[in-house]
């Protein structure tokens, strides 16, 4: 069994963004361009058949936005509607870091392997 590549479908879902200006799974060392998505994904097993054949992955994604000046809402509300129409659930919080807005969201699901589709968890 294959685990579906949900890295490369949020690689995907940021692009399609065209508000945001660079995606990166590395923080830079000096914050240039904005807004910014750095990502990373984290899965484990949640289902495994009699022979241990993963048919169904945890996932769990993290995006952290960054924006120099004003509020990242706009972007926040299209990122929770894309994961969201993909299944998965949300949760967002956000801080400043020197002048800087930052938006952390968190996306959970579990993806089926075989018919790809996402439920929560």
């Amino acid at each position: 069994m294959v685990i579906i590549n949900v890295k490369s479908v949020v690689y995907q879902a940021l692009k399609a963004i065209p508000e945001i200006k660079q995606v990166s799974t590395t923080y830079p060392d000096n914050l240039t361009v904005f807004p910014i998505a750095v990502y990373n994904t984290a899965h484990k097993a949640y289902f495994r058949d009699a022979n241990q054949q993963e048919l169904q992955t945890e996932w769990t994604i993290t995006i952290d936005l960054f924006l120099k000046e004003g509020s990242t809402t706009a972007i926040t509300n299209k990122l929770m509607s894309s994961f969201g129409d993909m299944g998965f659930s949300s949760d967002v919080g956000d801080s400043n870091l020197a002048g800087v807005n930052r938006t952390v969201l968190r996306f959970t699901g579990v993806v089926d392997n075989t018919s790809h589709r996402v439920f929560e968890s």
